[in-house]
């Protein structure tokens, strides 16, 4: 379980060819040992169309996640690290989506004709002329910008184990006003990640992200706050709140997927997943 990791992705619905084929790629250069599974979730209701895939790895070369993220990106894909594959499961239980798991390249097309009711827009405007979910108490991430490419790696890993994340790159959208997304997210997180590092500890938007949660812990809110001690940082220069508590010291070359795998039993007994 080391390495195994989600990958949630949104897509075009009306242009899904570009996916299908770039998901064809993926099933013929990766083995079932790498990516373990390849799965499509379809909503058909016209007043809501949807079209998401999970992408799930096990045992993956690096090179290969880069590859799939990639291509996804480039042809509009979008990654959904706030929706994990327990909550598409549950949507398909309840009929918001038909899911169809794809074993091989060659299968591809056959399936996707079962999932899709709706011919795709290519098709349409050949014919005729033409003109989000997210969990209600997700895992904020806490960490100053410069940390930002060990805290994403570590959320495909948290993805796999059925925790949503608050991340600002993804929750925010272009135009929204940051201060008042971020408060949201704050308020609306049922635990929070400090990834305190020297970088951290410096950086004054940090210090009111940590200041806004023990707010809500001082208040009563159920909230579970982790903090991941980077080697870089002394106790004696750690916050009185976060020295009274246990936390995570990380030791020199240390991996997001370890990480991942010393909080999950943490967040399992929290969250009752």
């Amino acid at each position: 379980m080391l390495n195994h990791r989600d990958f949630v992705w949104q897509c075009d619905y009306g242009d899904r060819q570009s996916t299908l084929e770039v998901l064809k790629e993926l099933l013929d250069s990766q083995n079932s040992y790498q990516l373990g599974m390849c799965t499509l979730f379809v909503n058909n209701n016209v007043y809501q169309l949807e079209f998401f895939v999970v992408l799930g790895y096990e045992e993956p070369e690096d090179f290969q996640i880069e590859s799939m993220k990639e291509k996804l990106s480039s042809i509009g894909a979008r990654l959904r690290a706030d929706i994990t594959f327990s909550q598409m499961i549950e949507l398909s239980l309840r009929k918001r989506f038909n899911s169809v798991e794809v074993p091989s390249s060659e299968e591809m097309d056959d399936l996707a004709n079962v999932a899709f009711q709706f011919h795709d827009r290519a098709f349409v405007s050949s014919r005729i002329p033409m003109g989000p979910i997210g969990s209600d108490l997700p895992v904020f991430l806490s960490h100053s910008s410069k940390d930002k490419p060990f805290v994403e790696e570590l959320m495909p890993y948290l993805n796999r184990h059925g925790l949503a994340i608050w991340y600002d790159k993804i929750n925010i959208s272009y135009g929204e006003s940051i201060v008042k997304a971020v408060m949201n997210g704050i308020d609306d997180s049922g635990a929070v990640i400090f990834f305190i590092t020297k970088n951290f500890l410096s950086s004054k938007w940090c210090e009111e992200e940590m200041e806004s949660f023990l707010s809500r812990v001082s208040e009563g809110d159920k909230i579970l706050p982790i903090s991941v001690v980077f080697p870089d940082v002394k106790h004696s220069d750690l916050p009185r709140f976060i020295r009274n508590k246990k936390y995570l010291r990380l030791e020199k070359e240390v991996t997001p997927s370890l990480v991942a795998n010393e909080l999950i039993p943490t967040f399992r007994e929290f969250f009752e997943l």
